[in-house]
């Protein structure tokens, strides 16, 4: 494997976990936040912390390092 795949790879692979830690995090913050009075609209920015989260995760384990891996 090439240096330059190889950087990528720990590049984005910690990107993706770290993607889906803050998601796992946030919806936690979500679920604990339901229950409160008036939580709503903190539920719902923690949903969206999620999304991102996944949404970031995603993309750069598809882009980025499914070729990587696929051409190995």
């Amino acid at each position: 494997m090439a240096t330059l795949d190889l950087t990528l790879l720990i590049i984005f692979g910690t990107t993706t976990v770290l993607g889906l830690l803050f998601a796992a995090l946030c919806f936690r913050k979500a679920l604990k936040v339901a229950n409160e009075k008036d939580g709503d609209l903190k539920m719902f920015f923690w949903s969206i912390g999620t999304m991102l989260g996944l949404i970031v995760s995603g993309a750069s384990a598809a882009y980025i390092l499914l070729p990587i891996l696929l051409h190995l």
